[in-house]
């Protein structure tokens, strides 16, 4: 089993979490609305557009992960 393995599946399986979380989030959202027609936009999503999009998230725990890898194999591998 290689060194990046666990750390791998631990973070696919938070980004599955998240993503689950969000989207079951969504999901109760729109079954609650009564009508089809838009309704205002919260106040959350106003002031943080971005923390509110899964994709956006997933791109940046991605980022990270492979930020790490990157600066762990050029701390190690140095010289």
């Amino acid at each position: 089993m290689g060194m990046w393995t666990i750390p791998l599946i631990i973070t696919g399986v938070i980004i599955v979490g998240i993503s689950y979380y969000m989207t079951v989030g969504v999901m109760k959202r729109t079954a609650h609305r009564a009508t089809a027609s838009d309704t205002p936009i919260s106040k959350n999503v106003r002031e943080h557009p971005i923390l509110m999009n899964p994709i956006i998230i997933m791109y940046i725990i991605f980022g990270l992960f492979t930020g790490i890898m990157i600066f762990y194999y050029w701390a190690r591998y140095k010289y």
